[in-house]
């Protein structure tokens, strides 16, 4: 079994959190840029509303769900 250190523990809670952090700022920008043009409807709140938890639970889970190996027969 696999025990992991402190270093590496938290270079992967903080690199989680920058790629949480930047797909947030990501959002923002593009939420704040469509308003100018047209206010941010409803329908496209809630949908980047669903890719930001969607992406927080992905990045929640651990990097072995994401991995997929496979096994030779």
């Amino acid at each position: 079994m696999h025990t992991f250190t402190h270093t590496e523990m938290h270079a992967e809670m903080h690199a989680a959190r920058t790629a949480e952090l930047a797909t947030e700022a990501a959002a923002w920008r593009l939420a704040h840029e469509a308003a100018p043009v047209a206010p941010v409807t409803p329908a496209l709140r809630n949908l980047l509303g669903e890719a930001l938890v969607a992406a927080g639970i992905r990045l929640m889970q651990p990097a072995h769900v994401h991995a997929r190996v496979q096994r030779a027969v």
